[in-house]
């Protein structure tokens, strides 16, 4: 079995993060038809707890470890690791939407949380297989051309403008999921 798990765990470690992101894409779809099954504590705590999960990265991500490694790191060992933690925080981020999404939708109607949450996941679905790619890829062509270049100044404005992008629809991911514990405080408070 030890060496199975190796095997395994090698080939993982082999693919591309879009192998990646759609194996947890996947994985996902595979566990939200067992989701209607949770008994309502259960798809409770799944849906806080992912919805936690997934906020609390973009958090740290955004606005502590990100600044921290740009502030402390070389500048391409720092671009080195965004482009890994990226597309890792948008497979989780995606992956804790959709669990979330799929365990409120249960109980509920569509209303404000459900497209709130809706407008989350889309986010972190184009974060994962459209922008973040791209990002690396504008990153990756930056670093080919001398500086002070046509071609280094037209790669940074790509750059720049996918990184910017990419900031601001997870600063819309992370206000669309502030909304919607909101929403939830607020329905819990009621019972307190």
């Amino acid at each position: 079995m030890s060496g199975l798990a190796k095997q395994v765990f090698s080939w993982l470690k082999s693919q591309s993060d879009l192998t990646h992101t759609s194996l947890a894409a996947a994985a996902t779809a595979a566990m939200v038809p067992l989701i209607p099954s949770l008994p309502l504590t259960a798809l409770a705590t799944l849906n806080l707890t992912s919805m936690s999960v997934q906020l609390g990265t973009q958090t740290y991500v955004a606005f502590v470890g990100g600044p921290t490694m740009f502030v402390n790191l070389p500048r391409v060992t720092f671009g080195d690791i965004q482009a890994r933690l990226f597309p890792k925080m948008g497979m989780l981020c995606m992956s804790s939407g959709a669990l979330t999404l799929a365990t409120y939708s249960v109980n509920h109607s569509i209303d404000t949380a459900t497209y709130l949450l809706v407008t989350s996941l889309v986010i972190n679905i184009l974060n994962s297989f459209v922008i973040f790619p791209k990002v690396t890829e504008f990153m990756l062509e930056l670093r080919k051309h001398a500086e002070g270049s046509s071609e280094r100044k037209s790669a940074g404005m790509k750059f720049g403008i996918t990184h910017g992008v990419s900031n601001l629809i997870n600063l819309g991911s992370m206000c669309a999921n502030l909304a919607y514990i909101y929403i939830i405080a607020s329905r819990v408070v009621g019972h307190w």
